[in-house]
């Protein structure tokens, strides 16, 4: 075999090595989401090795929102887009989640979650927080739905450990407000898994277009 044989196979192999390592090299999902004043802020980052984008959203108590989508190379981001117009309107046919809840996609939704189910052990939660401030102005309601909170909050952690791989555990706290009257939510978690088996979640959950 002629020199430049051996040295393209050589090329070829170790190109195949570090493109197989890279697929199994971890991808890095956090998110962090405040609900207050009738304010909405979402802060998503994903990350592969040293590179990454990070989302945010601003969206005002008079429905106005913003986007922007920032580069990420390690600890410094060298650019950002905003961003109009990345999720659709009610009125234009509804996000991917509201089509899923026509009578049409519940079948299949059925259908890609039972074959998502191997996958989803793949996904590691390493920080789930969830924390919920609100009351209503009548303390015995207040109490009441608080009651009802912490008992969604047991069947949230039940489902975390059922469907996931969870490094820590979730944390899910009530806080009722007596007096006034108002609501903050706030979650912050984070999740990690292999870029091949995020590809493999991707094609099964990809909604075609109608």
């Amino acid at each position: 075999m002629p020199w430049w044989a051996w040295l393209l196979t050589i090329t070829l192999s170790v190109l195949l090595f570090f493109g197989l390592l890279l697929m199994l090299l971890p991808l890095r999902i956090s998110g962090c989401y405040l609900r207050e004043n009738k304010t909405d802020r979402l802060d998503l980052r994903l990350k592969w090795g040293i590179f990454g984008l990070n989302y945010e959203q601003r969206v005002d108590d008079g429905g106005a929102g913003t986007g922007r989508l920032h580069l990420l190379i390690g600890r410094f981001s060298p650019a950002g887009f905003p961003l109009k117009g990345l999720l659709p309107e009610i009125g234009e046919g509804g996000a991917w989640w509201e089509r899923l809840l026509h009578r049409g996609e519940r079948t299949r939704f059925l259908g890609v979650f039972r074959q998502a189910r191997p996958l989803l052990k793949k996904i590691t939660w390493s920080r789930f927080d969830l924390e919920l401030s609100w009351g209503w102005g009548d303390p015995a309601w207040t109490a009441l739905a608080a009651g009802g909170v912490w008992a969604a909050g047991g069947v949230i952690t039940g489902l975390l450990h059922q469907y996931f791989s969870v490094a820590a555990r979730p944390r899910v706290e009530v806080l009722p407000l007596w007096s006034p009257a108002g609501l903050r939510l706030s979650w912050q978690g984070e999740l990690s898994l292999s870029l091949h088996s995020g590809l493999q979640l991707w094609r099964l959950t990809k909604i075609e277009e109608v």
